[in-house]
């Protein structure tokens, strides 16, 4: 038995069916078709009902109305004696040799050549075989006329059918006289074509939405637009119908892939909140597809005028991307209210980190929990758990995070919920005049792919400083970096700490007076006799066999230090630094002068301070607003500095012994945990918790 389908709703090319009342071919407008508004003589409802179980509850003049409309063109048995899928009436007419033949004779034939695998047996089935979503024969089609211009498909008007698809509609389709129901036809022509990839496709939607143009016949035109490439007509149309508040989710799909293959993202944002409100709670997730699909897009474009050295506009476009995405999110998304937790909580999100920003992150953690705040920290992975916490916040950090969509549109939230957001940062990674270094700096050891990854994560960060209230920083030289980007322009300065060495101190001193240095490279530096302290470091070695070098961290150095490698361990990324600094007479830690370089905390004088141990260190803004030159560090601004520095206190045990102890004081007094916890304190004190929109 065949399986019952409602007239009209047959697959097509976009899969979906046009509406009932455009698929259902209006039968009696076509004198072919005469007669059989009524029911065949013994017409059995119950016998149909028995045999066809999609309408086995449908009461009479129901399954006679079904019959009438789906039944009968599907060759849908009501009496014991018929076959299912077979119309005799079908037969003849596709069949002129047997067009007085009895239905016993028809069915032995149809059978001979196949059945249901041979020749189509009813008029659904044939329509089918041809490629036409439509239930009976389309009245539209004006069969007579056509067979008049092509007399060689005369032999019926099925025939006529097959061959207007074959050949006929590219040369006469714009022409001939379509009956009542043009459009349904047009529609399942135009379906029939674009599934077989058929460029005459455009043409019948075209006339199809020029008979009726209904939502549905322009879709289909906009949707084979766009299969043909042509974005600019398809958006033309995607534009007219969210302009008539029509927008069901396919539509806003099909705009937003025309707007990405033409650019057009103003032009569809403008439409996208009154379309996304009618679709809701749906339009959320749609939102947030769309803001994806325009910064990948935007990104590519970013991507190539970098590869172009176009870096200042390819920055530019980044900033615009990102406010793109956040004036949509602002649009599309719900805000929320705001809860009132009883214990404060404080949300981070951070991803990825550096051992320097992770110390960082762990530090703030710990101030946190002690100033009794409730934390909770996420990541990329699930930053949409981030934004639904939210509404409890007190405040939210974000550590070194990049602007993507998601971590904007949280911000987003953040910002219309009124809950403060703070943009911390170890690094000069914001500005885009200082980093990254440029590829040479890099000496081949990253292509110039990755680095232009480090000039896109610049402008990333940079976009999502911008979109936080305030700057987070432990010092002041790369808090006024931030004050020039976050939203207030104030940022607050958390000064790093580090616990002190428990019991006295000591220095160690090594057998027969060694001099033990010790030099650590948080990022891959290379120490050439060249270099005013590779050249300083050189020089002490060759005057003093008492002095011994250790290196960590990502310390390189130079062919020029080979003779003394009897007197030098490299330990490189060690786990433990401090197993290696307690051991140390000097500390020592380089600095190549720039700007970025100014900016970052003394964490490698801190780890030698706790100890009591002394450092020379590169003369730079944060250490000279840190420290004091002399009393608690000796500074080294070029290489008669470095060489008269390493000089003198390799050469004296007893300044060595005061600067540690001095530096020891310092960092007690000014880097404890408890001193950072009020800077810390402050800053949350100093926010506001605003009003949520």
């Amino acid at each position: 038995m065949l399986g019952i389908r409602a007239a009209g709703h047959g697959p097509n090319v976009a899969g979906q069916p046009f509406p009932p009342e455009e698929g259902m071919p209006d039968r009696s407008a076509d004198p072919d078709r005469a007669g059989l508004a009524c029911l065949p003589d013994g017409f059995d409802p119950q016998g149909y009902r028995d045999r066809n179980p999609g309408v086995a509850h449908l009461p009479d003049d129901e399954a006679a109305r079904h019959y009438r409309a789906v039944g009968r063109f599907a060759g849908l048995a009501y009496r014991p004696d018929q076959v299912a899928g077979f119309d005799p009436d079908h037969f003849r007419e596709t069949h002129p040799a047997f067009a007085h033949a009895e239905d016993a004779a028809c069915l032995d034939a149809w059978r001979a050549q196949g059945g249901p695998d041979g020749t189509p047996g009813n008029q659904t089935a044939h329509l089918r075989r041809l490629g036409l979503s439509l239930a009976g024969y389309p009245a539209a089609f004006p069969w007579r006329s056509y067979t008049r211009l092509y007399p060689r498909a005369a032999a019926h008007r099925w025939a006529a059918l097959a061959h207007f698809l074959d050949e006929g509609f590219a040369e006469v389709g714009d022409h001939i006289p379509y009956g009542e129901g043009a459009a349904a036809f047009l529609g399942a022509v135009a379906d029939h074509f674009a599934n077989r990839h058929h460029p005459a496709a455009i043409r019948a939607y075209e006339l199809a939405v020029a008979h009726a143009p209904s939502p549905a016949a322009r879709v289909r035109l906009a949707e084979a637009y766009g299969r043909a490439g042509a974005w600019s007509a398809a958006l033309d149309l995607y534009d007219d119908l969210l302009a008539q508040e029509e927008g069901d989710e396919a539509i806003l799909r099909g705009a937003l892939a025309a707007a990405a293959a033409r650019g057009a993202w103003p032009r569809l944002f403008a439409r996208l909140p009154p379309a996304l409100a009618r679709i809701a709670p749906a339009g959320e997730a749609f939102a947030r597809d769309v803001t994806e699909a325009y910064f990948a897009e935007r990104g590519r474009a970013v991507r190539a005028l970098y590869t172009e050295g176009r870096r200042e506009e390819g920055d530019a476009l980044l900033a615009e991307a990102v406010r793109g995405v956040a004036a949509l999110s602002a649009a599309c998304l719900p805000a929320g209210t705001r809860a009132d937790p009883a214990t404060p909580l404080v949300l981070i999100l951070a991803d990825g980190l550096p051992d320097g920003a992770r110390h960082l992150l762990e530090r703030t953690v710990a101030l946190l929990g002690g100033l009794g705040h409730a934390v909770r920290v996420f990541d990329l992975g699930t930053v949409r758990a981030f934004e639904a916490a939210l509404p409890e916040a007190r405040a939210a950090i974000v550590v070194r995070m990049p602007a993507w969509p998601t971590v904007v549109q949280a911000l987003v939230r953040a910002r219309r919920l009124g809950v403060p957001t703070l943009y911390e940062t170890d690094e000069l990674t914001i500005d885009p005049r200082l980093a990254p270094p440029p590829l040479p700096a890099f000496e081949g050891r990253i292509g110039e792919r990755v680095h232009e990854d480090l000039v896109f994560g610049v402008a990333l960060y940079r976009a999502a400083a911008t979109l936080c209230d305030h700057g987070l920083a432990p010092t002041r030289a790369l808090a006024r970096h931030l004050d020039r980007v976050v939203a207030t322009g104030r940022s607050f300065v958390v000064r790093d700490a580090a616990a002190p060495e428990p019991g006295p101190r000591h220095r160690p001193q090594g057998p027969g007076g060694e001099v033990r240095l010790f030099l650590h490279a948080p990022r891959t530096t290379t120490l050439r006799a060249s270099d005013p302290a590779g050249a300083a470091l050189l020089g002490a070695l060759r005057r003093e066999p008492r002095v011994r070098l250790v290196t960590a961290g990502f310390a390189i150095l130079d062919e020029a230090f080979a003779p003394f490698a009897d007197r030098i361990a490299e330990l490189g990324p060690a786990p433990d630094r401090d197993a290696a600094l307690r051991d140390s007479d000097l500390n020592i830690v380089l600095a190549d002068g720039s700007e970025a370089e100014g900016c970052l905390s003394a964490t490698g004088w801190l780890a030698a301070a706790r100890l009591g141990i002394p450092t020379l260190a590169g003369d730079t803004p944060g250490h000279r607003e840190a420290l004091a030159d002399g009393v608690d560090v000796r500074l080294a601004a070029d290489a008669a500095g470095w060489e008269d520095g390493l000089a003198t206190l390799v050469a004296r045990p007893d300044l060595r012994a005061a600067i540690g102890a001095a530096a020891a004081t310092r960092a007690a007094a000014h880097h404890s945990h408890e001193a950072a916890a009020d800077d810390l304190r402050a800053a949350i004190e100093s926010l506001r918790i605003g009003t949520p929109r």
